[in-house]
């Protein structure tokens, strides 16, 4: 075991978006499929130690264009085992880098659905092959990696509430143990989670956990309105920075955001295309758990070792607190107890003599949130438990 490697979570992957351009060929000439010229930067023109595999070419300030490019690579996938290829290169890669638990974000409707005389129907011979090569794919990286995956059903916001719904009936009839949660995700400004009240009673009754997109490009209020519907994390969630009484209720129920920073530095608009705009050292500093994620790492050109470096490098998260990041991670995951406590002793074990000195420091000196202490003293008793 390399100690010096901090271990990684990623909650939030959209697994079309982790498409990279060199993956994107792939499928291209593997479909026999036009791969447009413009749609990525050619060798020589932009900085191949920063986007290894490839870059996509897109207007980063104008939102249509980066949909147009997702639509256009997603629609390279054509077939079940093409499923595999993407689960599997985007594991195996952030794998390597560290990564021991991910929760994959799968969309039936684009997976299998299609309109027929004006209905929608739902191919479950298609969605069952597509997770088998998901299946593959994860069992294969694990014969050389220590990573835990699970999935989450995405329901389509903007697509309506009925299709959000009928997403749900068909998990409830096409059931798999890898997916433990529910998403509602899409344009975040399409309808008002009140119009979900079916979904949101359904997931319920499924057990499935709930992390819904909001407060990345609409207001607080759509945080508070997730919450109100029994939103176990928040997906993005940066406007909560601008809501105080809001931020004392993530704190309370211990309510985790899945940040994206490469994502949300492209798509919000509030941050202006600078990074250094993000509220993400604001909202660690206030108490409030984060993780650190990669959204759609293909098309944003990211994997979760860039994003755990921008947050060192930019907002000067420390190796202790990225440590935190990661067990606010493992806490939040979407997983059965005892995996779960399995994982969070796993991230334990990395921890040096080192480590362990700075957090006994930090608890000391009591220089952090009263709610990041009791974490960390609770990081204390289990490294002694275990030693």
């Amino acid at each position: 075991m390399n100690k010096q490697i901090i271990p990684k979570v990623i909650l939030h992957e959209h697994v079309e978006g982790s498409i990279t351009p060199f993956m994107a060929k792939k499928l291209a000439d593997k479909n026999h499929l036009t791969f447009p010229d413009s749609l990525c930067y050619r060798p020589g023109e932009y900085d191949a130690s920063d986007y290894k595999n490839g870059r996509y070419n897109y207007d980063e300030s104008d939102f249509v264009s980066f949909i147009q490019t997702y639509d256009t690579v997603s629609n390279f996938v054509k077939h079940p085992d093409d499923y595999y290829l993407i689960t599997y290169d985007f594991l195996s890669r952030n794998a390597k880098q560290g990564l021991i638990y991910c929760e994959l974000f799968l969309s039936p409707y684009h997976i299998c659905a299609m309109e027929s005389e004006g209905k929608l129907v739902w191919d479950q011979e298609r969605f069952k092959q597509t997770l088998n090569q998901m299946d593959k794919a994860i069992i294969d990286v694990q014969k050389e990696h220590n990573i835990t995956v699970r999935y989450h059903v995405i329901g389509v916001r903007h697509l309506g509430a009925d299709v959000v719904y009928d997403t749900l009936q068909f998990i409830e009839n096409n059931p798999h143990p890898f997916i433990t949660g529910f998403n509602i995700a899409g344009n975040e400004k399409a309808g008002h989670f009140d119009d979900f009240e079916k979904a949101h009673q359904l997931a319920s009754k499924l057990n499935l956990k709930k992390s819904y997109h909001a407060g990345e490009i609409d207001s607080a209020e759509s945080i508070i309105q997730a919450l109100k519907h029994g939103a176990n994390r928040i997906g993005h969630g940066i406007a909560a920075i601008e809501d105080d009484k809001l931020i004392e209720n993530l704190i309370d129920n211990k309510i985790t955001l899945e940040i994206a920073l490469t994502s949300n530095r492209i798509l919000v608009n509030k941050l202006n295309g600078d990074i250094l705009n993000h509220p993400i050292r604001q909202l660690y500093d206030r108490g409030v758990r984060i993780t650190l994620n990669t959204d759609d790492a293909g098309i944003f050109g990211t994997d979760i070792e860039k994003e755990y470096q921008l947050a060192e490098h930019f907002f000067h998260f420390s190796r202790l607190e990225l440590f935190d990041i990661t067990l606010c991670g493992i806490d939040a995951a979407f997983i059965e107890p005892t995996e779960k406590s399995r994982l969070f002793n796993d991230v334990l074990a990395f921890f040096t003599s080192n480590d362990k000195q700075c957090l006994q420091q930090a608890i000391n000196v009591q220089q952090y949130h009263p709610a990041i202490i009791e974490r960390f003293k609770n990081y204390l008793v289990l490294l002694y438990v275990n030693d």
